[in-house]
């Protein structure tokens, strides 16, 4: 399995490195550094990184600027560059975007915020990049990897991305459940993963959801029913585009989430739950398909994994 977040900072200035740390290990991501040239080839040889963080004027035999020529040598590597510059000009972004980067950042004020909806998005196109490239077999080792690391994952936000990462693998089992993005953020709201409801089994079909949305909460505590109407109401708010939607809680589920879900059994928008124990089932599952229709029946009849 390949972890996921990983971050290399190329810059020769270890305070920005100590800046990039301070802003990106609590967002979940294993950052380390590489002050020159040298190190950063040898760690691109050592490790797999989803990004790269680039300073621009690396300093080194090429002289300032020499930054900017090791793109061409970490594309090829699959990682995401992310060129860091403090003088930003039309010569040096062009000749970056030419050569591979795949964004820059200013060392400005703004750069806490920019440096993380940046890093965040260049670190989701290489997941879902990564996951799509699985065949089969390798599929299911990263399913029962991805479960067992996040059973064991203390960091919240590395934890959630992995419960991410699992849910989309085990859909992509499942003829016709197509993953079209993970993490959609708006102003107001944030959908953890969409899937494109393309299946031809009838059981799906009757559900008239082309889209189904799940929410992945990588709490160690119960999830309760605050989280539950906010979830549903991302599938209300769909235009009836979506009805379905699996609701998955690494921590299980309070006695008041099921009250509450036994409210909603009426109308046409159906909230599945899936807990610690249905995960367990769902990773050995030999047939997942038929394994979330049973999901599915015990949430229309009542009832949940609450462990």
């Amino acid at each position: 399995m390949t972890p996921p977040g990983n971050v290399l900072i190329v810059d020769d200035e270890r305070a920005f490195f100590e800046t990039y740390q301070e802003i990106l290990v609590p967002e979940g991501y294993r950052v380390e550094w590489a002050p020159d040239r040298k190190t950063a080839q040898a760690r691109l040889q050592e490790s797999t990184w989803d990004v790269v963080v680039l300073d621009q004027r690396l300093q080194g035999a090429a002289g300032s600027d020499s930054g900017i020529d090791l793109i061409a040598e970490i594309v090829p590597t699959g990682a995401k560059v992310i060129v860091a510059t403090a003088y930003a000009d039309d010569k040096m972004i062009d000749r970056a975007f030419k050569d591979g980067a795949y964004d820059y950042l200013e060392k400005l004020p703004t750069l806490p915020m920019m440096l993380r909806i940046k890093v965040r998005n260049a670190s989701e196109a290489v997941r879902e990049r990564r996951l799509a490239s699985l065949n089969d077999a390798q599929r299911e080792l990263e399913i029962q990897g991805l479960w067992a690391a996040c059973r064991i994952e203390s960091n919240g936000n590395r934890k959630g991305r992995l419960l991410e990462d699992l849910m989309v693998l085990m859909f992509k089992t499942i003829q016709g459940m197509m993953n079209t993005s993970i993490r959609r953020t708006s102003a107001d709201e944030e959908i953890d993963i969409v899937i494109r409801n393309e299946s031809t089994d009838q059981f799906w079909v009757g559900e008239r959801s082309p889209y189904i949305i799940v929410e992945c909460k990588n709490w160690s505590k119960h999830v309760g029913p605050i989280e539950l109407v906010v979830f549903r109401d991302k599938i209300v708010n769909r235009g009836g585009r979506c009805r379905l939607g699996f609701f998955v809680a690494a921590g299980g589920f309070t006695e008041g989430f099921q009250t509450r879900s036994d409210t909603f059994r009426k109308d046409d928008h159906l909230v599945v739950p899936i807990g610690p124990a249905d995960l367990d089932e769902l990773v050995l599952s030999k047939n997942r398909n038929e394994t979330l229709k049973k999901l599915h029946e015990r949430a229309v009849m009542g009832g949940h994994d609450s462990s």
